[in-house]
């Protein structure tokens, strides 16, 4: 679960920048579907609760897809600034991030090494 202090940003973000799919909604909230079984909560602050919980050096979220390179494309488009480029990584994915809007790095991923891949059932 993510508090946000803005949470139409954060949905923006998370819906129409990484594609992830509203599952449920109320007045100050909404859960993401990640994958089966696998969700993202994202929440309102409360008025006054700024700067409260983790700051964003302390959380990191990964978010596989099936096209890296076509995320890649359309966030950039988009105007989301790429914290790291787009790079093959030699433990078999490839790989870049961008910040949400509360600062906190998302790494989008593609497993490219079939072994790996099978080993996490993808």
């Amino acid at each position: 679960m993510l508090v946000v202090a803005d949470l139409a940003a954060n949905l923006r973000f998370y819906e129409e920048l990484l594609g992830l799919r509203r599952v449920m909604a109320w007045d100050g909230g909404a859960i993401l579907s990640l994958a089966p079984g696998r969700s993202l909560e994202l929440r309102a602050a409360k008025p006054g609760a700024a700067g409260e919980g983790l700051s964003s050096g302390e959380l990191m979220l990964g978010i596989a897809v099936a096209d890296v390179d076509a995320a890649h494309d359309a966030l950039a488009a988009a105007g989301v600034p790429i914290a790291r480029k787009l790079k093959d990584n030699p433990w078999g994915d490839r790989s870049f991030a961008v910040a949400d809007p509360n600062g906190i790095r998302v790494w989008v991923y593609q497993i490219t090494d079939p072994i790996l891949a099978r080993d996490l059932g993808i």
